[in-house]
């Protein structure tokens, strides 16, 4: 067996030398991610969600004819640097949800495209509503061999439990059978996620979410597999002979911007015990409904209950939002320590401040151990790691 880091909801900003996602940065390409950010980050394997585009699915072909990429005979694509790259496509539903669908092969790729051709309107870009239904993609997951997950489950804007339902049950019955993994999304973790009882049945999944280079790997998940394969993938989310995710590494969700509800009137985030469905400063009850008030509205279960064998969930803050690194800095830490998340990780205290001082390194353990002082965010807003206050 072999430990893997992943980030499996990466977005592509160009390809073919036009927009996929149109909020996304123009440098997030395929190639950018899997030959640069890759390996500065620390990943084994990354998961490309804009694979149902055209544009991308043309250069992906591309990249395996000149040999940049090697499709794997269990599935998935090992870059020539030996990153695995999962192909996937997040799909907004009929409902109005997000999904993903990680699919194992170049002519799943072309299938799922077939389908879509006739139900989005514009092929070239990405996380398009389809003219589809959740339990319409769900089959189609499963007649590809590929892998279907909600995207960013919790969140107000798009995230299954976030506005649509408070059961997926409720909604999907029987079919819920078939989905083995759900995506935390960066304003929850996975004990807020466990006071729903029906997640017991789900592996979670901790992913970036990234619409820029440096976002990349803020969120990410350390996998035990035995080659790097989409077969391997799906054993690793079964967890299928030995093969699990081993642990979560998240933003705080404090950091989330939807963590909190937030008052579009005074433009206030909640602070009260949750769930705040009217804001305590002017009364009014026009808000974007935060993650944790929403979680604590559907919930079964007042504290955790978490199943046998979940992996644990460590809080942790790119190394560019804590105070004290800024883009000099990081690029010293990385030419002295490594990726980011060995330093993050590995990197001995005293290693680290040599390169960014004492107070850099101190903050950096700090993370490691525990959970650090942070001012929580709500309605589109990040929250941020207080420069004076730290605790564990």
């Amino acid at each position: 067996m072999r430990e893997i880091f992943a980030d499996l909801h990466i977005h592509i900003g160009r390809s073919q030398g036009r927009a996929i996602k149109i909020t996304a940065s123009r440098e997030l390409t395929v190639k950018n991610i899997l030959f640069q950010e890759a390996p500065h980050k620390g990943l084994d394997m990354v998961g490309i969600v804009d694979a149902g585009s055209t544009l991308v699915a043309a250069e992906i072909e591309e990249m395996l004819l000149h040999g940049e990429l090697e499709e794997q005979p269990q599935g998935g694509f090992l870059a020539a640097n030996g990153v695995l790259m999962i192909a996937g496509a997040e799909i907004e539903s009929r409902e109005g949800v997000h999904w993903i669908i990680f699919l194992p092969f170049l002519h799943s790729i072309k299938s799922l495209q077939k389908y879509l051709r006739s139900r989005v309107r514009n092929m070239t870009l990405s996380t398009q509503k389809a003219d589809a239904t959740a339990i319409d993609l769900l089959n189609l997951s499963y007649l590809l061999e590929g892998i279907f997950c909600p995207a960013h489950a919790f969140t107000p804007h798009k995230g299954a439990y976030g506005f649509w339902t408070d059961s997926l049950a409720d909604k999907m019955g029987r079919d819920l059978t078939q989905v083995k993994v759900l995506e935390l999304g960066l304003s929850a973790d996975s004990l807020m996620a466990d006071m729903i009882a029906e997640t017991s049945g789900f592996t979670f999944l901790s992913n970036s979410d990234a619409h820029s280079l440096a976002n990349i790997g803020r969120e990410y998940n350390l996998l035990r597999m035995k080659q790097k394969n989409f077969a391997e993938f799906r054993y690793c989310l079964e967890n299928y002979e030995g093969r699990r995710v081993l642990a979560n590494y998240g933003m705080d969700p404090l950091m989330g911007k939807y963590h909190r509800s937030f008052c579009l009137k005074c433009e206030r985030i909640a602070a009260e015990a949750p769930p705040v469905q009217a804001c305590a400063n002017c009364g009014s009850e026009n808000l974007v409904n935060g993650v944790y008030d929403r979680i604590v509205s559907i919930r079964d279960y007042s504290e955790p209950r978490q199943p046998l064998g979940r992996a644990p969930y460590y809080y942790r803050v790119p190394l560019q939002k804590l105070p004290g690194i800024g883009p000099k800095t990081l690029e010293k830490l990385r030419a002295g320590l490594g990726s980011e998340i060995d330093i993050c990780e590995n990197a001995n205290q005293d290693d680290i401040s040599k390169i960014a001082g004492e107070r850099v390194a101190a903050l950096i353990i700090e993370m490691r151990k525990g959970r650090l002082d942070i001012s929580p965010g709500g309605g589109g807003r990040y929250g941020k790691v207080q420069k004076n206050n730290r605790k564990q």
